[in-house]
């Protein structure tokens, strides 16, 4: 909100462009967006030093599927500041890796301090970072910028985030930031040993060195092991879940039954990052020809970025800003490759190809050598692999390139023009229409039909129930009822206390005269819940159903067991489900009066089915449902929405 309202004084004031706070919060994402896009050019540009590079590695960013599920316009959420200033928070660091300022450290804790302002992902950044300080010493990399830039960013960044009032003293104690300190002690040690081995002599300094390994692993195992005990180093949830992605599914299902907590599935790594994924694995090994600091980090960024996007779909967001780098290093240097192969002289192209493919500098190979000696020699191999295939000529005249060359450009044009109209589609079909109408294939009239349920069912809330009225429903859609239905519900999605999410769970599991008490308890009015068995909508309350069951069980054992509402360990819903699933309330309320419903064919010629779930896809029972103490009040055209009335 306060970005919101510092881009509508920005328009307003400075500009002198009037636009309303509303107005501000639907183009705050595509204008941090915008700013994301120069974010990633100022980053790629200062690891490879080429603009073709940067310019490409932007330009993939700013149609990423991934990113634009939160920067649409519109898309008032965390994220959509967040990947700017995580961006600019890695462009800074490796700005000042490399320079070794103070001020370039000072202005990366800035960042990363609205970082932490913004998104619960601020924990991400404070472990890359001294995962790649510690990746620079133990790979031999360490130098006095270095330590000048982790001594100058750690201090600054942690104690802004301990201002900011969700964190406080978290950034201290809490688990996912041990990395932190435990690096900086580590640098300080290495820093002070480094400085004594030019003090004393070698077989001196190496006695001593031993001494304090020894008492150094002894103090710190010793205090870890203190710290577990007294439980003072605490980790959330949601980290021990990307630690073990076991975790959460096993100890707090709350977690895992987010949609977005979900493991990510292969179709979606494509889905969210496009064709031009296929370059990233061509990037990754560019950016191993030249392991100096930068592209050390952008390596270290990638791999941790791509390991937790394949626990939780959500983290794809972070993988974004790698992803088109790898991809936009991999393409450019596949064309430089492509380039060097034409020249006239294939001895002196074999000899600078490297180079070009992975920065992009002019600079000689004296350079090169005094710069970095250690330079690994592996694309000299594939430049012998390319010699070996013809795809250079033997004779070293200047001639036109080889046809294989030129289907490989074109190919590599086309999958860039390919990425980008899958983008748009994405964008299109995806992320601009809004989410509270469904959309569905209607087989007899070969048309796509637009569901409004939702909609209806809130005007009908706001319309036909006291404005003091208090509605029961499931966590994942309590905003959108007080929003915009204007009524108050017993847990939304900023729900904390799981307790409160369980009894909800526990009403829903229960039998109506179980359901009651509780439902009298809390002076409930209504139940709203979602049913998407007459046209086939996916993630209704019934497909939820596992994990209402797994949350209520973990706070209310006695009274919800799992097992009684499995056949095989399976849900089942049809004729041969459990008698504890058949008389829920959550079963009950959705199935009622269903089994008079006639369902359109799920197939073309296929003949319309009485109480036929297309979403599950069976046929219930023919007995009608009845119900003691709720009252049907209405159920919206499609049957997506239902909503009972409590009986007093």
């Amino acid at each position: 909100m306060a970005g919101a309202a510092g881009l509508q004084w920005t328009l307003t004031l400075v500009l002198r462009l009037p636009i309303s706070v509303r107005d501000a919060c639907v183009f705050l994402a595509p204008v941090f967006a915008a700013l994301a896009c120069v974010a990633q050019f100022l980053l790629t540009y200062e690891v490879t030093n080429s603009t073709v590079t940067a310019l490409l590695s932007a330009m993939l960013l700013s149609v990423s599927p991934a990113y634009i599920s939160r920067s649409t316009a519109g898309s008032f959420d965390n994220e959509g500041i967040a990947i700017f200033l995580l961006i600019s928070t890695f462009y800074l660091w490796v700005k000042a890796v490399k320079t070794g300022a103070m001020l370039w450290a000072a202005l990366a804790a800035v960042s990363y301090f609205g970082m932490a302002l913004s998104w619960g992902g601020y924990v991400f950044i404070i472990n890359i970072v001294p995962i790649h300080v510690l990746a620079l010493l133990l790979s031999g990399h360490y130098s006095p910028k270095i330590y000048v830039a982790y001594s100058t960013f750690y201090p600054l960044a942690t104690l802004g985030a301990m201002q900011v009032p969700f964190i406080g003293f978290n950034a201290m104690i809490k688990g996912e930031n041990a990395g932190s300190h435990g690096v900086f002690a580590l640098l300080q040690a290495y820093a002070f040993m480094h400085w004594l081995s030019t003090q004393i002599p070698r077989d001196q300094f190496m006695r001593l060195l031993r001494t304090c390994l020894r008492a150094g692993a002894t103090i710190i195992g010793s205090g870890l092991l203190l710290a577990l005990l007294l439980g003072k180093l605490q980790w959330s949830g949601r980290s021990l879940t990307l630690l073990d992605p076991t975790y959460a599914s096993k100890y707090i299902p709350i977690i895992a039954s987010v949609g977005e907590h979900q493991p990510t599935v292969w179709s979606a790594f494509y889905f969210s990052l496009g064709p031009a994924m296929l370059f990233i694995p061509l990037g990754v090994f560019y950016s191993f020809q030249k392991l100096d600091a930068a592209f050390l980090f952008m390596i270290v960024y990638s791999t941790f970025a791509f390991y937790f996007s394949g626990i939780m779909v959500r983290l794809l967001l972070t993988l974004a800003p790698a992803a088109c780098y790898l991809s936009a290093i991999g393409a450019s240097g596949f064309m430089h490759k492509i380039v060097e192969l034409t020249r006239k002289d294939p001895v002196r192209a074999e000899g600078t190809e490297t180079s070009n493919a992975t920065d992009g500098m002019n600079k000689t190979e004296a350079e090169e050598e005094k710069e970095d000696s250690t330079r690994s020699h592996s694309g000299e191999i594939f430049s012998a692999v390319v010699a070996k295939l013809r795809f250079q000529p033997d004779d070293g005249e200047k001639q036109k390139a080889p046809r294989a060359l030129q289907l490989l450009v074109f190919a590599c044009g086309v999958l860039l023009v390919i990425h980008a109209r899958h983008s748009s589609n994405i964008a299109k079909k995806v992320y601009s229409s809004t989410s509270l109408v469904f959309e569905k294939m209607n087989m007899t009239t070969k048309e796509k039909d637009l569901h409004d349920d939702y909609r209806e069912a809130f005007a009908w809330l706001r319309q036909n129930t006291p404005e003091d009225a208090k509605i029961l429903s499931w966590w994942d859609y309590g905003y959108q009822v007080t929003t915009l239905a204007n009524r108050t519900v017993l847990v939304d999605n900023n729900t904390w206390n799981n307790t409160h999410i369980a009894t909800v769970g526990r009403v829903l599991t229960s039998r109506e005269d179980d359901a009651l008490p509780i439902l009298r308890s809390l002076d409930v009015d209504y139940v709203f819940l979602l049913f998407g068995g007459n046209v086939g909508m996916p993630g209704d309350d019934l497909d939820k159903l596992p994990w209402i069951v797994k949350i209520s069980e973990g706070v209310f054992p006695d009274d919800v067991i799992e097992s009684e509402f499995q056949v095989n360990g399976r849900y089942i819903f049809h004729e041969n489900a459990t008698l504890a699933m058949t008389e829920s309330v959550l079963y009950k309320l959705s199935y009622y009066e269903f089994n008079q419903v006639e369902s359109q064919p799920a197939k073309e010629g296929e003949n319309p089915v009485l109480g036929w779930d297309m979403s599950r896809q069976f046929r219930i029972p023919t007995r009608d449902i009845k119900l003691r103490h709720f009252e049907h009040v209405f159920t919206s055209d499609a049957w997506m929405v239902r909503i009972y009335r409590v009986k007093r």
